[in-house]
């Protein structure tokens, strides 16, 4: 004797419920987000980071290895855009730098590795949250300088 087995297969509108069910609720997450500084206008900061008045030192060796190097960071502080927001770029042999950023207030950061010792030259005088460098971003600004002897 041959049991007969019947299967039910769901119809083709039944299977695609839960895929659009999973794609509404996230396009709704997505768009309840906060709005992106992407949006904003940025500016172009160009500038140079410059110690007695000179640019800090790199090692050739090391900084061609990438094992030296001068990070500058903008760390947005008036809560536009997000708290967290931040830029960073790298500046070269004669201290310069070059960014976009929208306009706002920013505590500026600076991280020296020279590659001779581990770790930040400056031990942390100014990172994120210690660095007493701050900038108001209004718009470009071909020429800015920052002298860390301003800032003992």
């Amino acid at each position: 004797m041959v049991d007969s087995l019947t299967v039910v297969m769901p119809s083709r509108r039944t299977a695609l419920v839960p895929l659009g069910l999973l794609l509404v609720g996230a396009t709704v997450l997505i768009g309840c987000g906060r709005t992106s500084y992407k949006t904003e206008p940025e500016f172009k900061i160009s500038g140079k980071i410059l110690r007695g008045g000179n640019p800090l030192p790199l090692d050739p060796v090391m900084a061609a290895a990438k094992a030296a190097s001068v990070n500058i960071k903008f760390v947005r502080t008036d809560g536009s855009g997000g708290d967290d927001h931040s830029e960073s770029a790298f500046a070269d042999e004669s201290g310069a730098f070059t960014i976009k950023l929208p306009k706002g207030k920013y505590r500026v950061s600076i991280v020296h590795m020279n590659g001779r010792q581990p770790g930040d030259n400056f031990q942390g005088k100014f990172g994120d949250r210690k660095s007493k460098i701050e900038k108001e971003i209004s718009g470009e600004m071909p020429d800015l300088v920052i002298e860390l002897d301003e800032y003992k």
